[in-house]
């Protein structure tokens, strides 16, 4: 599978964020902020630690799938409050090769 620009770009983050920590885990997470001009949130931690501000500013959640679907992240855990569709935690795991 070929990756976009922007998804080798996001890899190259996520390899950076995650290679002194004691794992490479990653978790995605969204929450509905509640009012409106803003909707839902989306950022990624490595270590309770907030990773994506050094993201390509377009990233979404399809290009983490999409990495995942490469074999470059697997999929460890995904957790969705069941009150909320909006908030959600998807954890996974970063390869370095």
């Amino acid at each position: 599978m070929d990756l976009t620009g922007l998804q080798t770009d996001l890899l190259r983050c996520l390899r950076v964020a995650v290679e002194a920590k004691p794992h490479r885990r990653i978790v995605y997470c969204s929450e509905w902020l509640g009012y409106l001009p803003y909707g839902v949130y989306c950022w990624v931690e490595a270590d309770s630690q907030e990773i994506s501000k050094t993201f390509p500013a377009d990233w979404q959640q399809a290009d983490l799938e999409a990495l995942a679907k490469a074999g470059l992240l697997a999929k460890i855990d995904a957790w969705q409050n069941p009150e909320d569709e909006y908030d959600t935690k998807v954890t996974y795991e970063v390869s370095l090769v």
